[in-house]
């Protein structure tokens, strides 16, 4: 399955697309942070998915983590770069490769800039990048459910185009190899309600029998009627 491109955020230089996302003084960051460094052993390889301008990346690698990170932006990247004094590579998820597998990662607002189809593809990539166990964490804006309440998309922001609530993400992660360790929702003026969980890759890459019929799967991600 192809994945179509995300829009250049390159041809308006002047433009900071990681401003529309949860800075590092959000206490639905602060709180992701806290409980995904309790699932890493010191020393661990991390990798960033979708870097942005590095905030999270310089924190890191503040806590002595080695830290490989990518964003589609050549922009972004570049500012991660002179932030954090290391290479960026500029890629999307599904070009991403590595030698070795890591051992954590960190998809903190960048997943849903995928359209909904693009999740489940871009989700098993990243598995085949992770090491059996371990933890990758993920953001989303929360579906609330409402009609008339489509993904902001400007100019000014990311393109968020995919929401997401538990049963939803439930739903999304019950054919790919991974068990949903913890959900949890954040919410500021600024930001709105966002989705936040930590999944734990199987040690096989794709369920077992048990664990596909554990998770009683009923079905594909139902569409939000309102965005149709």
């Amino acid at each position: 399955m192809s994945i179509s491109p995300l829009p250049n955020y390159d041809a308006s230089p002047s433009h900071d697309a990681s401003s529309s996302l949860p800075s590092v003084a959000d206490p639905g960051t602060l709180s992701a942070r806290q409980r995904f460094l309790k699932q890493l052993a010191a020393g661990a390889h991390l990798l960033e998915a979708g870097c942005g301008a590095g905030e999270d990346l310089l924190f890191f690698r503040q806590q002595g983590f080695m830290v490989t990170a990518f964003d589609a932006s050549l922009a972004q990247a570049k500012l991660a770069s002179r932030r954090c004094s290391q290479p960026v590579r500029v890629c999307r998820f599904e070009q991403m490769h590595n030698v070795l597998p890591f051992d954590g990662i960190w998809a903190s607002g960048s997943l849903p800039c995928l359209v909904e189809e693009e999740l489940a593809p871009a989700l098993m990539h990243l598995a085949s990048l992770l090491k059996p166990r371990a933890p990758l964490y993920c953001s989303f804006p929360y579906d609330e459910g409402k009609s008339g309440n489509p993904v902001a998309s400007s100019q000014d922001e990311y393109p968020l185009q995919t929401r997401l609530d538990e049963a939803r993400l439930q739903q999304l992660i019950a054919t790919l190899p991974f068990d949903l360790h913890q959900s949890w929702s954040s919410e500021d003026a600024v930001h709105g309600r966002w989705l936040h969980a930590l999944l734990i890759r199987f040690p096989e890459l794709a369920p077992t029998k048990h664990q596909y019929r554990r998770r009683r799967f009923k079905g594909p991600i139902p569409r939000n009627s309102s965005s149709s």
